[in-house]
């Protein structure tokens, strides 16, 4: 059997899992959005009650614009989850779009509670790397960008006291770190960067701080790190890890669902190993289960329900998963009330608990809905009152 027919199959079974067929024709919805950004993709394939599927792709850096159902999906029980703020209140902060000198502030991660960094855009190329103080609310820079680097679209990352980032430079693919209070960025790794055959040029992937190391996957697979004070040039890859992409230090795994491929990875993540002690972790579905859409080292899951990577803990969402899981345990849902009004929501598999972003449109003529931004340990959208929503998902997860 294909993957595209094993992902149909597990698609219909879903469905008859989580709809009871009344009779009534289902309507399908208009073409599904793009979701923003580039390097990481999440196909998924669903079925309507009345034997109707359909395979939606979406494409996304960890930024993904508001969930568009494939197929409209049954009503959310209970209808929409409460307001995240009200679910996780400690997480969810509201904060400028502008940095000082009018630059436009991209935030990137959580360096405590109370502060979230970011890059200071200037005719949208990063220029500095920010700290934008909640209580405070007030900015402060951390250190200017080189001229002629080109960072790259995956987010400054934070761990042990240091930022890291990753940039674009001759054709080379460096990582550059530097204390999270300031002071002189320091060149931890140049490396050829890889090549796609049309030209583009890839940057680190999964790039990650831990353990006094910076580490990161390759575009074409390989894991690599490189010691915070190293002079530069002292990167290595690890043993035994061809092929294999960073999934949550020291875990790594194959097979990647690479963006732009023709068909679809259907057991994504599926062999794990820890690339410092080289223990190995192979996923296991729940019965009546042959594919999934994402699996990280605990969970893994498809568009109606997760478990846990030995097959044990299945559970059911209160929504439609799209995307990816975020921070190993955080997933993004549509919602449909009883009236068939649309919600995008934030769902923590590990405690069950969800909370609802914003409405969504479904009607013509609804207003559209902002870009979610969706990454590791973070997710943001801009409010159209020159603020944005961030959510610390590191702090929901406490």
């Amino acid at each position: 059997m294909t993957g595209i027919e094993d992902r149909l199959r597990d698609a219909l079974a879903a469905k008859a899992d989580t709809v009871r067929d009344d009779g009534t024709p289902r309507v399908l919805p208009g073409p599904a959005a793009r979701w923003s950004g580039a390097r990481w993709w999440a196909p998924a394939a669903v079925a309507a009650a009345i034997v109707v599927v359909v395979a939606a792709t979406v494409v996304a850096t960890r930024a993904v614009a508001p969930p568009v159902p494939a197929v409209r999906p049954t009503p959310s029980p209970g209808g929409f989850a409460p307001p995240i703020g009200q679910v996780w209140p400690g997480a969810v902060h509201e904060i400028p779009t502008t940095a000082p000198g009018g630059r436009a502030f991209k935030p990137d991660v959580f360096v405590s509670d109370r502060v979230v960094v970011g890059r200071g855009l200037t005719r949208n190329v990063p220029d500095s790397i920010y700290a934008y103080h909640v209580d405070d609310r007030r900015f402060t820079r951390i250190v200017p960008i080189a001229r002629g680097m080109y960072m790259d679209n995956n987010p400054v990352v934070f761990g042990d006291g240091y930022l890291a980032w990753s940039a674009i430079r001759d054709r080379s693919m460096e990582i550059w770190a530097v204390p999270v209070g300031g002071g002189v960025p320091r060149r931890l790794a140049s490396v050829t960067a890889p090549i796609s055959s049309d030209n583009e040029i890839f940057g680190a992937q999964d790039l990650a701080v831990a353990d006094g190391m910076a580490v990161w996957s390759a575009a074409d697979g390989g894991v690599y790190r490189v010691r915070l004070r190293s002079k530069g040039g002292e990167w290595t890859q690890v043993l035994g890890t061809k092929g294999f992409h960073l999934v949550q230090w020291p875990w790594a795994g194959w097979p990647r669902n690479e963006w732009g491929m023709d068909h679809p990875v259907v057991r994504p993540m599926e062999h794990l190993k820890n690339v410092v002690t080289g223990e190995t972790r192979d996923a296991t579905p729940p019965p009546g289960r042959t594919s999934w859409d994402d699996c990280g080292v605990t969970w893994c899951l498809n568009s109606v329900e997760a478990w846990r990577r030995d097959g044990t803990g299945r559970r059911a969402f209160p929504g439609w998963a799209r995307g990816t899981l975020s921070s190993g345990r955080f997933v993004m849902l549509d919602q449909r009330d009883a009236a068939g009004r649309g919600a995008a929501a934030v769902h923590d598999i590990a405690t069950g608990r969800t909370g609802l972003l914003f409405t969504t449109p479904t009607r013509k003529g609804d207003k559209p809905s902002p870009t979610l931004h969706w990454q590791d340990g973070m997710i943001w959208y801009q409010t159209g009152r020159g603020t944005q929503v961030v959510v610390d998902l590191a702090r929901a997860a406490r």
